[in-house]
């Protein structure tokens, strides 16, 4: 289960991505650090609508930036949980 927290007022918290398993959703999860990843620079960097793709393999996450900063689409393999690709505007 993947979840954006894109309004919290902590940074550490907006720009990234828990993702908690089916079976243990009280005590186990992981933090993805989707924003880390976009590499995209300076902003707000709201991550927000985890995604998956046709096939099913991969999730997709939006960060959102301002205009005047770059922004991105970060793709993270669902298996594995790694980074797979970012698309820059």
């Amino acid at each position: 289960l993947y979840v954006d927290t894109a309004l919290n007022p902590d940074e550490a918290v907006s720009q990234s991505v828990p993702v908690y398993y089916f079976n243990y959703l009280e005590s186990r999860f992981e933090v993805l650090p989707i924003a880390e990843w976009a590499d995209v620079g300076e902003g707000p960097k709201r991550v927000v609508q985890p995604e998956y793709n046709q096939a099913g393999d991969e999730v997709w996450f939006s960060v959102w930036n301002t205009m005047e900063d770059t922004s991105a689409i970060v793709v993270v393999d669902d298996e594995t949980r790694e980074l797979k690709h970012v698309i820059k505007d």
